[in-house]
């Protein structure tokens, strides 16, 4: 007979890969986290990494899952959450001693379930706890009947620098960048254009623009459009290794963070931001509040306003001193997202 472990996480390692999106990386900090308060003997993994394939392994593995664990921790991504979710509901009428636990990746799902009624019946019968990034997440559930939240930010374990190597020169140009997917959705499109614009007024390269982070697969014709356009004061840097993202962002004046997706959750460039005492200029996404002090540890733009994001970043180049003296605020602020603190919550509701 198989022995029992304390807990299995089924999520997207992408084993022997190396992937950068923030659902492999969400996935591997929790468990990480997981493992050093439980032990690696406790622990298993289910990686639903590998498309159809892994579909065709999940029914065996959930059932394995269920079958020899107390406790079931699930990652999925928006389309992963289905089909999970509709597996395990099958199995635990029969299965029943598991305790699900579900960990949500970005702001998406209390929009997602308003219209995929199956789903949220599937969530219901297969998920005893839900862990949302925002205390908007959590609100929003509970109008749509899921009184089993727990609130669980995004997490990243870093080491904050220290003032001293937090504090770039600030001279002109002031350097910007943009740390994230490649993509329109992340407003990338809209930063180019607004340092351009602004420098454009002022007659002189105050801000220039590096944009660092894979460029995503469907979106390369545009971005090589994109590119071919880029002003003098604009690059793109490529990708940054995950343990490398510190000593690239403290060389820099502020983050720009002018995200289109309005159901972000906790975006792990800003937690890297906080820890490298960078500052971040950001659209007001739907759960902002929850993410970034205005005025504190960021400054927040209406969003999806291209005027207002121009209109930011002028006020900015007119008084720098009120980005520089954020900067122990964000290192301060880093310490909500370490995962030994974040995972507590997790651990306090295990069987």
């Amino acid at each position: 007979m198989a022995a029992r472990h304390k807990l299995c996480v089924c999520g997207h390692f992408a084993f022997g890969e190396n992937k950068l999106n923030g659902q492999t990386i969400k996935t591997k900090i929790i468990t990480d986290a997981l493992t050093q308060k439980l032990g690696e003997g406790q622990i298993t993994k289910i990686d639903t990494c590998g498309g159809i394939k892994s579909l065709f392994r999940l029914p065996i593995a959930l059932t394995n899952a269920l079958r020899h664990s107390d406790n079931l921790v699930i990652l999925p991504a928006y389309k992963g959450v289905r089909i999970i979710t509709f597996i395990l509901s099958f199995l635990r009428i029969f299965l029943r001693h598991t305790k699900v636990h579900y960990v949500v990746i970005g702001g998406w799902l209390p929009k997602y379930v308003r219209t995929k009624f199956l789903l949220k019946g599937c969530l219901k019968a297969s998920v005893d706890v839900i862990y949302c990034e925002t205390s908007t997440m959590m609100r929003q559930l509970a109008e749509s009947g899921f009184a089993n939240t727990v609130f669980l930010p995004n997490c990243k374990e870093l080491k904050p620098v220290v003032l001293d190597e937090s504090t770039p020169s600030y001279v002109e140009p002031l350097r910007l960048c943009t740390f994230s997917r490649v993509m329109r959705e992340k407003g990338i499109e809209e930063a180019v254009r607004a340092v351009e614009s602004v420098n454009a007024k002022l007659g002189r390269e105050v801000f220039t623009l590096d944009i660092y982070g894979p460029v995503w697969p469907t979106e390369q014709e545009w971005f090589n459009q994109l590119q071919s356009q880029f002003p003098s004061s604009v690059q793109y840097r490529g990708t940054v290794p995950f343990d490398a993202s510190i000593d690239v962002l403290k060389d820099y004046f502020l983050l720009l963070f002018p995200t289109l997706f309005f159901t972000e959750g906790v975006p792990g460039t800003v937690i890297d931001a906080y820890a490298a005492g960078l500052p971040v200029l950001s659209s007001k996404w739907e759960s902002f509040s929850d993410v970034i002090d205005d005025g504190l540890t960021g400054i927040g733009y209406e969003f999806g306003s291209f005027d207002a994001l121009c209109a930011a970043l002028m006020d900015i180049a007119l008084n720098p001193d009120r980005v520089n003296r954020m900067r122990l605020d964000c290192i301060a602020k880093y310490q909500q997202f370490r995962p030994i603190h974040v995972v507590g919550a997790l651990l306090g509701q295990l069987k």
